[in-house]
Order: structure tokens, then C-alpha cells, then sequence
């Protein structure tokens, strides 16, 4: 039972077409890729976070040609043997762009995420559903008092 359980684990690991990212957001069909900052979605800019008990993701937006993006993740709270180093961090410049008024984009350097907005939280997905949920936070100085 164990040689198939690892075979089927495995083969769910390599499978390219199972993660649900796209390696290459530049041949993705519908997508407006920025070639200029717009002003479109002004509310979107800012700070957004998803903390889970894995580790965070943070996004920042300046405007649609300038993003930074951060994952960090504590693999030792996934798995119970860690083969690799216990923590993976992930920083990246991002660009944006729209697939419509109620979703975007966002590529790093290996990865494109699509979100759903929803007011002042963004909704990760894939084709497998709904993966995630980032709220918009603001540093003391940019709160409204």
C-alpha cells in the first residue's frame, strides 16, 4: 500500500497541469497586459495580506506596473518530515492587470495569480476554486482618523 501511495503522491507533485499558476502570464488568452500605469482600480493600491497557520503573502501595490510580492510559508506545519530547509520566502516584482472590472492579475517573475475583488478583500483562484483570501490593511499613518 505504501510504493502506491508515494507513487500516486508523487505523480499529483510533478503533474504540471494540477497547480492551478501559470509558468508564463504572457500567453495567457483574455489577459490586458500593462504597458503603462493606469489609474483603473485606484483602490487597489495599497497593502494586502493573507496570513494562514502555513505562513503569509503579502502584496504591495503601487500602481499596476510596480508590485511587490512576498511568501513565506512554514513547511514544517504542512508536512511532518522536512527534507529541505523548514522555511521558504519568496520576493518578487509584480505587475497587474485586469481580465475584467471584478478580477485581476498579478505575475512575479515565475508566477501569475488571478483574483476576484470584492471591496477591500481579493479572492485567489484557480481552476480548482477559490484558494485563498487577502484583506486590505493600512499603516497607522495611512488610516483615516
Amino acid at each position: 500500500m505504501k510504493p502506491f501511495i508515494i507513487i500516486f503522491f508523487l505523480s499529483i507533485m510533478i503533474s504540471p497541469g494540477c497547480n492551478g499558476k501559470k509558468e508564463n502570464p504572457e500567453e495567457s488568452p483574455g489577459l490586458i497586459k500593462p504597458d503603462h500605469d493606469t489609474n483603473d482600480y485606484n483602490g487597489l493600491k495599497g497593502t494586502w495580506i493573507n496570513y494562514n497557520p502555513g505562513g503569509f503573502t503579502l502584496i504591495e501595490i503601487k500602481d499596476s506596473l510596480n508590485v511587490l510580492y512576498y511568501r513565506c510559508s512554514d513547511r514544517k506545519n504542512k508536512n511532518d518530515t522536512i527534507t529541505t530547509d523548514r522555511y521558504w520566502f519568496y520576493r518578487s516584482d509584480a505587475k497587474l492587470g485586469y481580465w475584467d472590472k471584478n478580477s485581476i492579475w498579478i505575475a512575479t517573475r515565475k508566477f501569475r495569480f488571478d483574483y476576484k475583488i470584492k471591496g477591500d478583500t481579493l479572492i485567489e483562484f484557480d481552476k480548482m476554486g477559490d484558494q485563498g483570501t487577502y484583506i486590505k490593511v493600512y499603516r497607522d499613518e495611512e488610516k483615516i482618523r
